[in-house]
């Protein structure tokens, strides 16, 4: 053997090893993963509206949220057909979901590694001295698992990658994507695997449009820059036309069936959730920081590995890496953001960001080597650079992490509570109960298929998504709510048994806000509570009057002249108020204002004057204002139980007992 031959041996077999430490590597990081992600277990509220259409359509009432209405209120219709495959051998969706989002989580660090591997550094200082390169740096190869790590200690992708929702299995068809774009470009063959993946990614979510629309922009460019007279013949050759149509065909077919079967070409949710307005701007310029604050560093490492774009070599990957960030955070920007936590919109490029700057450190890497090419410094100064940022991403998310997953478990829990009262409730009526909500996932899944569930924010709901109507005395404040489409008055007229909002009595969304301004809420709503003791739990409904109960009242809305939309905004906010017992005079002030602006009927506020007469030592006033009330609206459950109580203690029983009849007559649910 030769010394030539015996040299190329040494080298494969070198190369081979480090490979196989890689990949043990990933492995362990992997495995760390997963692990981290089952200790940080939960499932996120909304994905029991996928849940939900899964079970009507493994039931036979198709894919839809109420039965009969046909309203494409999810975004993720391959995650929803996966799950029901699952949902028909009786697999509970909870668990099956959790593990495949950890499953897919697992693959984004794959493919994310996979990725970065395809982009290879090349020693500029070698390259100018015009010595050979063959030699790889085996220090660089590691750093090829940086993004890997990175993505590891990234609270959100944790957060999202345990969830029960389809993020990582989005991600990781658009990292396939990326990779056989990337791989196949220069080929002869032709590329199925690149359209292939980004149209799976597209059944995933509907963001997968726009990877495919970047990507072929980027094609198109590189293809005018290499081939400049001969672009249009290189684009619209055989390999090429067959290639997009491996993902084109199947979108035209897929928006087909989604018109027909439910008669609009995107989802409901699109319609709900979108618009063009400074409000938009503003909450998604306000995204965009926060994610900035949180994973950027400021924006350090988005704008860092601007520096690769030197290299001509590698501007062809890193030019679609930017045109995809940069595409992406505008298009964030645009509709606002999202209405859930942990920066779930921008983990779909997160992978992209961390590879450009690995590629970074890589490149840094190489200055620190210097001229005599050693590696002395420069590689233990990049593992302390990432050990940093990973040390920063967790000290100062974990506490932001672990409550954002408490808060959703003890909202599950909650809502599981609330669905399995609606259903019961549905079993007693023996007849299909009408539930109007904010927070609709888990409370609707639990409810079951016999509550029909009427969502105020339409995003289940067609027509409040397309036909909102909207209050500019309500609207006009900004009250934290991204979802501001709501229809009250179509809300009312489909006559809801119950009304569920998402803080109890207190009208917090755009939504809930406007109910309070109709005429039939005022006169046919109140609030009922209800106590389920085996889980130490009470919570609070409206509930819709019978006729009989309603038909004797004297009824004139709104009955005061000084009557304004805007004094459910101060009901809202005096509600906060008395939150603080340092504002407890600020917060009298705010709920007497807004009763000088609401309907004559409008009794609430004086219940909660007496509570704060209450807590401060002073029964008599917190007497006379509960009184105030009952006279107003004697179906004032709580008034009438606090003026039992203190009238009791008081020794006046008949007095008490009468308000005591009042209860148990209109809510007996509460004093059990």
């Amino acid at each position: 053997m030769s010394k030539k031959t015996e040299k190329s041996l040494i080298k494969k077999q070198t190369a081979s090893t480090g490979n196989n430490v890689l990949y043990i590597i990933l492995a362990a990081l992997s495995i760390i993963f997963i692990f981290i992600c089952l200790n940080n277990k939960f499932v996120q509220d909304d994905a029991f509206i996928s849940f939900r259409y899964v079970q009507n359509f493994v039931d036979g009432y198709g894919l839809v949220f109420n039965i009969g209405e046909r309203v494409e209120g999810y975004t993720n219709l391959l995650w929803v057909l996966v799950l029901s495959v699952f949902a028909f051998f009786k697999i509970n969706l909870q668990s099956i979901s959790q593990i495949l989002s950890v499953l897919f989580g697992t693959l984004v660090l794959i493919m994310t590694f996979k990725v970065s591997q395809l982009i290879e550094l090349k020693d500029e200082s070698k390259l100018i001295k015009k010595i050979k390169t063959s030699d790889t740096d085996t220090n660089v190869n590691y750093f090829n698992l940086i993004p890997s790590v990175m993505l590891v200690f990234t609270g959100s992708f944790i957060f999202w990658s345990i969830s029960g929702m389809e993020s990582t299995m989005f991600i990781s068809f658009c990292l396939l994507g990326i990779y056989y774009y990337l791989k196949e470009s220069s080929g002869e063959n032709i590329s199925y695997k690149f359209p292939l993946f980004i149209f799976l990614a597209t059944l995933t979510r509907p963001e997968g449009l726009y990877f495919f629309g970047l990507i072929i922009l980027h094609k198109v460019f590189f293809t005018f820059l290499e081939h400049k007279t001969n672009a249009f013949k290189v684009l619209f050759s055989r390999k090429n036309l067959i290639s997009y149509s491996v993902y084109i065909i199947p979108v035209i077919l897929y928006f087909l069936i989604r018109y027909m079967y439910y008669g609009y070409l995107f989802p409901n949710t699109y319609y709900a959730k979108t618009g063009l307005s400074t409000d938009y701007l503003n909450s998604g310029i306000e995204y965009f920081i926060k994610f900035l604050k949180a994973y950027m560093l400021y924006g350090v490492l988005l704008l860092a590995p601007l520096y690769l774009l030197r290299r001509k070599e590698n501007i062809f990957a890193v030019s679609l890496f930017y045109l995809i960030i940069i595409s992406f955070i505008l298009y964030v920007i645009s509709v606002g953001g999202d209405v859930l936590k942990q920066n779930r919109f921008f983990l779909p490029v997160l992978p992209l960001i961390y590879i450009l700057f690995a590629k970074f450190l890589t490149d840094i890497y190489y200055l620190l080597k210097g001229k005599n090419g050693n590696s002395g410094i420069a590689f233990p100064a990049v593992i302390i650079v990432i050990a940093a940022i990973c040390f920063f991403y967790y000290t100062s998310q974990k506490e932001t992490l672990d409550k954002d997953i408490q808060s959703e478990n003890g909202l599950v829990d909650k809502m599981k509570i609330a669905g399995s009262w609606f259903k019961s409730k549905q079993q007693q009526l023996r007849r299909p109960l009408n539930l109007a909500a904010t927070t609709i996932g888990s409370v609707s899944y639990f409810a079951g298929s016999e509550v029909n569930v009427i969502d105020l924010l339409g995003l289940t709901d067609k027509e409040i998504a397309h036909n909102p109507q909207i209050i500019p005395e309500i609207s006009n404040q900004s009250i934290g709510w991204k979802e501001r489409n709501y229809n009250a008055g179509y809300v009312m007229d489909r006559k809801p048994d119950y009304v569920y909002f998402s803080t109890g009595v207190k009208p917090s969304a755009y939504a809930e806000r406007a109910l309070y301004t109709t005429p039939d809420f005022n006169k046919y709503y109140f609030p009922y509570y209800f106590t389920d003791k085996a889980n130490n739990f009470t919570d609070v409904v409206y509930k819709r009057k019978s006729e009989d109960e309603v038909k004797d009242v004297k009824f004139d809305f709104p009955g005061n002249p000084n009557y304004k939309h805007s004094f459910v905004n101060m009901f809202n906010q005096a509600m906060n108020s008395s939150k603080d017992k340092s504002r407890s005079q600020i917060a009298i002030n705010e709920f007497k204002q807004s009763i000088e602006n609401g309907p004559s009927n409008f009794g609430l506020p004086f219940l909660y004057i007496g509570d704060i007469y209450l807590q401060s030592g002073n029964k008599e006033q917190a007497i006379e204002s509960y009184k105030k009330a009952v006279e107003i609206n004697e179906y004032n459950i709580l008034a009438n139980y606090q003026l039992y109580q203190l009238l009791s203690e008081k020794g006046d029983t008949l007095s008490a007992k009468n308000y005591l009849q009042k209860i148990q007559k209109y809510d007996p649910e509460i004093l059990r």
